[in-house]
C-alpha cells in the first residue's frame, strides 16, 4: 500500500527539484537533493500546483503576460504569492559525490561490547539464539584493553549487550572500569532486567547522570511470557520497580512481534507506571529464532506508533523511534543523512574479540571487519570491509535514490537491509514506515500555524531543530535503531553560554555601548558579560508601570535597565535556561534595588519554547540575540504571543541573513553558540511572525554583523504587536510610495482616503493617517496654521473714547498651556481684568501664561464648538469614552481647557440617542451650548468640575429638568454630587482627560439608576499624554497603567 503520493517536479529555474508528496490529503513539498521541505497552506499548495500545471512557469513572475489565477485586480494576492514564493529558497549545495568523499574519520564515538552470549532467558525471537546453554564470554582483560583503545580514539559512549550482560561474572568491574576511569564517559546497559534487584546497591553506587539502562519487555504478562518464558514478566517488572526507586534513566524496549504488536500502547502505560523516561520499539529482525516469523503489517505499525506517541506525551514520556527520526526531520536544511554511523563513529565486538560494524551483525561472518588483536585503531582505519562500507552512499543505490525523502530518513537501516537481502543497502523493509512517519511529523508540526486563506508556509525545515550535527559538515549519519539518542540543541547552546557566564567570551560580547545614565545603577561586574547583537531595551520605549519580559536574560543587564524605566509600579522578569547565568544575574538584585529604591526584577528558569509565565502577562517582551538559539522558533513566537497582553509589543534584536546558510555553517556547534548557525533568513522571520498572529511588524534597525565563509550576517532590531480588535475607519496613506498594503490585505493608494481596518493600538503610527468625521488627521499632533478667510476685527468699548487695538491676527494655536505661545499657565490668587490676546476684549481673568498672555474662554473653545456639535450630531458611537477620545484626537482639541466642559454633555446626549434614547439634534446642541457657559478653572475657583457640571447638564436635557420639576432637579444634583465625590478621590492638579474618563464611568454607573437605559463607558483608557502633561501624577493615576 502506498503511504503517500508523489507529484511532479517543479522545473522552473527558481523552483527546481521540489516534489509534492501527500499524506491524508495534506501536501508536503520536498527538495530531495538539498534536502529541504515545507508544509504549505492549502492556498500555497494550489499555487505550486498551478506552477506545475503551467510547466514550471511562475504565474506571479509572468503576471504581465498572462491572466492572474486570482484576477488581475487582486493586488493583495499578487503580493501574498510573491511573499510565499520568495520563501522557497534553499541553501546552495555543492555536487554530492557520496559520504566517502565528503567525510573523513574523526572520532570513534561509541563502542558496543557484546560481553557474553549467555542469557538467563531463551526468547523465541532472539537475534543471537542466546540461552543459558551458550557460554562464550569476553575476558575482562580484553574488555579493559578495548575500553582503553576506544577511549583514546574518542569513544565516550560504551554499550554493554549480549546475551544478558548482567550474567557476566565481572559485570560490576566492567561498569566500574568504564565509569570510574574517566569522568566524561557514559554507560548504556541493554538488559532484560531480571537481575537488577540483585545489583540494587551496586547500581545505586554508580554515577546516575552517566548511567542509562534499556530494559526489554515484550508486552504484558501473557504476550511477554509467551515470547520470553513463563515468569519473566514478573521478574522484569520487579527490576523496573528498583530502577524507579533509584531514579536511574531508563528506557523500556519492546520487540514488535506479530504476537504482541496490539499491546504497543499498553507498554506506554506500563512505562508510565514505572516512571521510565522513554519507550523504544524494536522492529523485528527476521533472522535468528525470528527468521520464520511473518512481518507486522506496516499500516498497523504506523497507526499504533502514532497512537503511542499521543499517549506517551500525555504521560510525559517519549517514543525513541519518533525522537530518533525527528532529529533528522527537524534538522538543518541541506544536511544529508546518508546511512548509519557504523564503521565511521561506531564499532561492535563479540565475546571472542571479532569486530563488526554493528551489534546486530555479530555472528555474521560476512560482516567481520577484523580482530581486536590487530588493534582497534588499525581495524577502524584500515579494514577493507569497513572502508567498503564507508564508501557506500544512498546516491549509489537505485532503490534508495528513488525515494524523495532519502536524505531525511537516511536511507534504510543497514542491519535490516543486510539481514533481509544480504546487502547493506536497498533491502530494509521498514523504509515505507520511516517515510510515512517523516511526513506525519512534518504535518503535525505545521498544526501550530493557523491556516490562512492566502499562500503561506505553515512549517519549514530548520525552524525546529532537535539535533545539532556539530561536525561543521553537510553530511550526517543515522543512529543504530537498537538504542536511544542523547544529543540536543539546548545542551550545545548551554555549554557555550555556561562558559560565558564564568569567563568573558569576546566572540559574543554585545557590540552596543549603553549610555552611562542607563546603566549607572547597575554594578560594573554585571555590565561586563552582556552578550548579544543589539540593545532592544533602549528601543522598546518602556513606560512606568509596564511589565517587561526579557527572554534569554543572561547577566541581567537589559532587565536592570528596564527596571529603572518601568518604575516602582512596573515589573521586569528575566527568563534564562542556564542556572549559572541566573545565578550571575541575581548577584546584582540587591545592589540595583538599593540604588533604585525599589525591587521590581525577578529571574526565572525556563526555555523559550515553554515560557514559565501565565497568559496575558507582559506589556513588552524584549530579547537580545537569543531567538536564533531556539530549537523551535515558530513555537517560541507562539509562546511570546501567548504571554503578551492584547496590544502588547515585542522589541527583539537578533541575527539574520538574506539567503539560507549552507549546512557547513548551520552544523557548526561553535557558530551556533555565537548566534550565527541558527540565524533565520530575514523574509522567513517576518513570515513566521505574521503566521504566529503578530501585526504591525517592522524592522527598526539593521547593521552588518559578521561574515563567515563568504556568507553575510546582519544584526536587526524588529518590533511587532499582539493586535487588539481592529475598527473600520476612514484612513489615508500620505506617501511617499505609490501604494501600500495593510496586514489585512487592504490596498492603500497614495493620497486617496478609504475605509480600512485600523488597529486600536496604532495611534502612535503616523505612516498612515486616521481621519475623523470632519476629515481631519486624528492620530498626529499638528497645529492648524490655515485660514481661508479674514475674520472681522473685534472692537471693544473704551471709556477713554478711543478704539481698541485689533485682534491677534494669527490662527495658530497651541494644544496645551498658552494657546498663543505654548508656555505654562500661571493661576492668579485674585481675579483681575485682562485683555484677550485673540479677540482683544477685556474680561476678569483667573490665569495668564508665564509671558502674561490671556485667552478668554470664548476664544479658547470657539474652534471646537462647531466640530463637537457636528460630530455629536452625526456619530453612531455607543460608548462615551470612545466618542470623547475621538473628539480629543482632533488637532484643535487642547490637552486641558473649557472645551471639555461642553464636550461632556454633547458626548453623553449623543451616545444616549445612539443607544435608543429619545434625543433630538436640538437637544444635543442645547446641551453643548449650556456647557459652553461653564468657564475654565471652575474645578478650583467654583468648588466643582466642568466635567461634573457637564454631566449634570446632560442629565438635565435627557430628563427635561427645570427649576420647577422636583424629581428631575434632584437627580441632576445627585449626579453632579456623585461625580464630584469620585473626582475628589485623587489629590492632584487638574487633568481634563482623567476627569472626563472618571466622569463617564460614573455616568455609566448612575445611568442604571436614573435613566431608562444604561450608558456605556468601556472604551480605551490607556493614557498616552504623560509626556505632555507637566502635572501628571503618573503611578497615582488610575489610568496611568491599565
Amino acid at each position: 500500500m502506498a503511504f503517500f503520493k508523489w507529484g511532479y517536479t517543479l522545473s522552473s529555474n527558481r523552483y527546481d527539484d521540489w516534489i509534492r508528496l501527500e499524506l491524508d490529503k495534506i501536501a508536503v513539498y520536498v527538495k530531495p537533493e538539498s534536502p529541504d521541505w515545507i508544509v504549505p497552506s492549502a492556498s500555497g499548495d494550489r499555487l505550486l500546483q498551478n506552477i506545475i500545471a503551467s510547466g514550471g512557469r511562475n504565474t506571479t513572475d509572468e503576471r504581465q503576460g498572462r491572466p492572474s489565477i486570482y484576477g488581475d485586480a487582486d493586488f493583495s494576492s499578487i503580493v501574498r504569492e510573491s511573499q510565499f514564493l520568495s520563501l522557497l529558497k534553499s541553501p546552495d549545495i555543492a555536487d554530492y559525490k557520496g559520504r566517502g568523499q565528503a567525510l573523513s574519520l574523526t572520532a570513534l564515538k561509541e563502542c558496543w561490547l557484546h560481553i557474553t552470549n549467555k542469557c538467563n532467558l531463551a526468547c523465541r525471537h532472539c537475534l543471537f539464539s542466546c540461552s543459558s546453554r551458550t557460554s562464550e564470554t569476553m575476558d575482562f582483560d580484553m574488555i579493559s584493553s578495548i575500553v582503553s583503545q576506544a577511549y583514546t580514539l574518542g569513544t565516550r559512549i560504551f554499550y554493554l549487550t549480549g546475551g544478558e550482560p548482567m550474567v557476566h561474572p565481572d559485570f560490576q568491574d566492567i561498569c566500574r572500569l568504564i565509569l570510574d576511569e574517566h569522568a566524561d564517559t557514559m554507560l548504556v546497559i541493554l538488559t532484560n532486567g531480571i537481575l537488577i534487584p540483585e545489583y540494587r546497591a551496586f547500581l545505586k553506587s554508580l554515577p546516575g547522570d552517566r548511567l542509562f539502562l534499556q530494559v526489554s519487555l515484550d508486552g504484558l504478562e501473557d504476550a511477554n511470557d509467551a515470547l520470553r518464558g513463563t515468569g519473566s514478566f514478573a521478574k522484569t517488572t520487579a527490576g523496573l520497580a528498583v530502577l524507579e526507586q533509584l531514579n536511574i534513566i531508563t528506557t523500556l524496549s519492546m520487540v514488535v512481534h506479530p504476537d504482541n504488536f496490539f499491546q504497543m500502547a499498553e507498554m506506554v502505560r506500563l512505562g508510565a507506571k514505572f516512571s521510565v523516561d522513554s519507550i523504544h520499539y524494536m522492529w523485528l529482525l527476521t533472522t535468528g529464532r525470528a527468521s520464520s516469523q511473518p512481518a507486522v503489517p506496516m499500516d498497523e505499525l504506523f497507526n499504533n506508533l502514532v497512537q503511542c506517541h499521543g499517549l506517551a506525551a500525555a504521560h510525559n514520556l517519549t517514543i525513541d523511534n519518533i525522537t530518533n527520526l525527528s532529529t533528522r526531520v527537524f534538522s538543518t536544511p541541506g544536511t544529508k543523512y546518508d546511512l548509519g554511523n557504523a564503521g565511521w563513529e561506531s564499532l561492535a565486538l563479540d565475546p571472542g574479540g571479532k569486530i563488526y560494524p554493528t551489534p546486530a551483525l555479530i555472528g555474521r561472518e560476512k560482516t567481520v571487519c577484523g580482530h581486536i588483536s590487530q588493534g582497534l585503531e588499525m581495524v577502524w582505519k584500515n579494514s577493507d570491509a569497513l572502508s567498503s562500507l564507508r564508501r557506500l552512499s544512498i546516491k549509489d543505490d537505485a532503490v534508495y535514490e528513488a525515494n524523495p525523502l532519502k536524505y531525511i530518513v537516511g536511507g534504510g537501516d543497514i542491519d535490516h537491509s543486510f539481514l533481509t537481502g544480504g546487502a547493506y543497502m536497498g533491502h530494509d523493509p521498514y523504509v515505507p514506515l520511516y517515510n510515512r512517519l517523516a511526513l506525519w511529523l512534518m504535518i503535525e508540526s505545521a498544526r501550530i500555524t493557523e491556516e490562512q486563506p492566502w499562500p503561506q508556509i505553515r512549517r519549514k525545515m530548520g525552524e525546529r531543530l532537535l539535533h545539532c550535527v556539530q561536525n561543521g559538515e553537510g553530511v550526517a549519519f543515522t543512529h543504530s535503531n537498537c538504542v536511544l539518542t542523547f544529543a540536543d540543541t539546548h545542551g550545545v547552546v548551554g555549554q557555550f553560554y555556561s562558559a560565558a557566564a564564568e569567563d568573558e567570551n569576546t566572540d559574543i560580547t554585545n557590540p552596543v555601548c549603553y549610555p552611562d545614565p542607563e546603566i549607572s545603577h547597575i554594578p560594573k561586574a554585571a555590565r561586563i558579560r552582556s552578550y548579544g547583537c543589539g540593545s532592544p531595551v533602549l528601543d522598546a520605549g518602556v513606560s512606568p508601570g509596564e511589565i517587561v519580559v526579557d527572554l534569554g536574560s543572561g547577566a541581567g543587564v537589559e532587565c536592570y535597565i528596564a527596571a529603572r524605566k518601568a518604575g516602582s509600579r512596573g515589573r521586569v522578569i528575566g527568563i534564562d535556561m542556564l542556572d549559572n547565568m541566573l545565578a550571575l544575574a541575581r548577584q546584582s538584585l540587591d545592589d540595583v534595588a538599593d540604588r533604585l529604591g525599589y525591587r521590581n526584577v525577578d529571574f526565572k528558569k525556563g526555555f523559550l519554547e515553554q515560557l514559565p509565565l501565565d497568559d496575558n502577562t507582559a506589556d513588552v517582551v524584549i530579547s537580545n540575540c537569543v531567538i536564533n538559539l531556539s530549537e523551535d522558533k515558530r513555537q517560541t513566537f507562539s509562546e511570546i504571543l501567548r504571554i503578551l497582553k492584547p496590544g502588547g509589543r515585542i522589541f527583539i534584536s537578533d541575527v539574520v541573513t538574506d539567503d539560507p546558510c549552507p549546512p557547513e555553517i548551520q552544523n557548526d556547534a561553535k557558530l551556533r553558540g555565537e548566534c550565527l548557525s541558527g540565524a533565520l533568513v530575514q523574509p522567513h522571520l517576518i513570515s513566521i511572525l505574521e503566521s504566529a498572529g503578530f501585526s504591525r511588524i517592522r524592522i527598526v534597525k539593521r547593521f552588518f554583523y559578521k561574515e563567515v565563509l563568504g556568507h553575510k550576517f546582519y544584526s536587526i532590531t524588529y518590533t511587532a504587536f499582539r493586535s487588539l480588535p481592529p475598527e473600520k475607519s476612514r484612513i489615508l496613506y500620505p506617501g511617499p510610495y505609490a501604494a501600500v498594503m495593510t496586514d489585512d490585505g487592504d490596498l492603500l493608494l497614495r493620497g486617496q482616503s478609504s475605509e480600512a481596518n485600523w488597529p486600536y493600538d496604532a495611534w502612535g503610527d503616523t505612516s498612515i493617517f486616521k481621519l475623523d468625521p470632519m476629515g481631519n488627521v486624528a492620530n498626529i499632533e499638528a497645529v492648524n496654521a490655515c485660514s481661508c478667510e479674514v475674520a472681522p476685527t473685534p472692537v471693544r468699548k473704551d471709556t477713554s473714547g478711543t478704539q481698541a487695538a485689533p485682534a491677534h491676527e494669527t490662527d495658530q494655536r497651541f494644544q496645551h498651556d498658552c494657546m498663543l505661545c505654548g508656555k505654562p499657565l500661571v493661576y492668579l490668587k485674585e481675579d483681575r481684568l485682562e485683555v484677550c490676546v485673540f479677540c482683544k476684549n477685556e474680561y476678569l481673568a483667573n490665569a495668564v501664561c508665564e509671558d502674561g498672555h490671556f485667552v478668554c474662554d470664548h476664544c479658547h473653545g470657539e474652534d471646537m464648538v462647531d466640530v463637537v456639535k457636528h460630530i455629536c450630531a452625526h456619530t453612531d458611537a455607543t460608548d462615551m469614552i470612545d466618542l470623547m477620545n475621538q473628539l480629543r484626537s482632533h488637532q484643535s482639541f487642547p490637552l486641558h481647557g473649557p472645551e471639555h466642559h461642553f464636550a461632556v454633555p454633547g458626548v453623553i446626549t449623543a451616545v444616549y440617542r445612539n443607544l435608543g434614547g429619545d434625543i433630538t439634534d436640538k437637544d444635543i446642541t442645547t446641551a453643548i451650548d449650556r456647557g459652553c457657559s461653564v468657564p475654565g478653572g471652575v474645578c478650583a475657583f467654583w468648588g466643582t468640575c466642568g466635567a461634573a457640571v457637564g454631566a449634570g447638564i446632560a442629565f438635565g436635557v435627557i430628563l427635561k429638568s427645570t427649576p420647577l420639576v422636583p424629581g428631575a432637579r434632584q437627580i441632576v444634583q445627585k449626579v453632579s454630587e456623585a461625580i464630584i465625590h469620585d473626582l475628589n478621590q485623587a489629590s492632584a492638579a487638574r487633568c481634563c482627560q482623567r476627569e472626563v474618563w472618571t466622569t463617564f464611568k460614573a455616568v455609566a454607573r448612575l445611568s442604571k439608576i436614573h435613566l431608562p437605559l444604561t450608558l456605556k463607558a468601556q472604551g480605551d483608557v490607556q493614557c498616552r499624554q504623560q509626556g505632555k502633561n507637566r502635572e501628571c501624577i503618573r503611578e497615582e493615576c488610575p489610568y496611568f497603567k491599565v
